[in-house]
């Protein structure tokens, strides 16, 4: 049985083809998306496939996503069908100047988790709760992703929780709910993910890299890890966490990137399965990383990501890495 549940939505990237921007492409391709999705996705890919409490449209878009998690053995007793069309995240071309992501389609489908049906029975047979920040820009999604972690973290779950806060999606008037939100989830988290864009965006810190690693740990985490794109991540640890007090930097292996989205993702699936297996909750608990090691084949996991097209579908299986990390020793 799993030991790992993430919570988060499911919804469609539309990726464009050859133009400057998004007015010039030449059209779409749809591939499966959202941030937790492609987490849920990349750690069954890695060996440890999670339970998966999300919402899916009752559309043909949501009918494609169902198959695609199911493809990719990630469980579906956690997912809700519900009425309304799915979310579209357009991505704009890669050189394009502003918003990298616009998005489209029923917020309510895919992002109004029910409070009333946060999965609080599961927890008592997982060890590890991962939820996605995007769902606490609705204001159901904001109280269902918060009970969700306060449970998880009174049930004593390691709680790690992913930023990536999108000011578009946060409707007129409520900037200040989602910030409180996010200070809530963070003061439950165990393990903090995000970017310097996320943090700025978010005003939870005016620095970068190893000092924002550091900021994120006085909102709660016992672990901050914060990624630097290309140039890889940094992570930030209290005496709190399970592999002690630390400070470790990767610079990220250089590849030739066909398609960014979902790296992030992908690396965060690729930490959880790193760190989760040194406090012993998953993977290989005999084999225990530190932080370097874990930020290893976090950024080796994105690496091999970016050489494929579409986050989900780039996304490699465990042997894939350890080839990768074996061949770069």
């Amino acid at each position: 049985m799993t030991d790992i549940l993430v919570a988060g939505e499911t919804l469609v990237d539309m990726l464009p083809g050859a133009g400057e921007t998004l007015r010039d492409v030449d059209g779409f391709t749809h591939r499966p998306g959202g941030a937790p999705a492609t987490v849920a996705v990349g750690l069954s890919r890695l060996g440890v496939p999670p339970r998966f409490w999300t919402r899916l449209g009752d559309d043909p878009f949501g009918d494609f996503l169902r198959e695609t998690l199911d493809e990719a053995g990630v469980p579906g007793g956690f997912s809700r069908r519900v009425e309304g069309n799915t979310t579209l995240a357009v991505v704009s071309p890669p050189d394009a100047d502003g918003r990298r992501f616009r998005f489209y389609g029923s917020r309510d489908a895919t992002f109004g988790f029910e409070p009333d049906a946060v999965p609080t029975d599961a927890l008592v047979s997982v060890s590890w709760v991962h939820l996605g920040g995007v769902a606490l820009t609705h204001p159901a999604g904001r109280r269902a992703m918060r009970t969700l972690a306060a449970a998880a973290a009174e049930r004593g779950c390691t709680v790690s929780f992913d930023v990536n806060y999108r000011p578009d999606l946060v409707p007129e008037g409520e900037r200040d709910a989602v910030m409180e939100a996010i200070r809530d989830v963070l003061a439950d988290a165990d393990v903090a993910f995000a970017s310097d864009e996320d943090a700025a965006a978010a005003g939870l810190s005016p620095h970068e890299g190893d000092a924002l690693a550091r900021d994120l740990v006085e909102f709660g985490p016992h672990t901050a890890v914060v990624t630097l794109g290309a140039a890889g991540a940094v992570a930030a640890s209290s005496e709190a966490a399970p592999w002690g007090e630390a400070a470790a930097r990767h610079g990220g292996f250089p590849v030739e990137a066909v398609d960014a989205t979902g790296a992030g993702d992908a690396f965060t699936a690729g930490l959880i399965t790193r760190l989760a297996a040194s406090a012993g909750d998953a993977g290989d608990a005999d084999d225990p990383p530190d932080l370097d090691d874990a930020l290893a084949f976090a950024n080796a996991t994105a690496a091999l990501s970016v050489q494929g097209y579409g986050g989900m579908t780039a996304l490699p299986d465990r042997e894939a890495v350890e080839a990768f990390l074996a061949e770069r020793e």
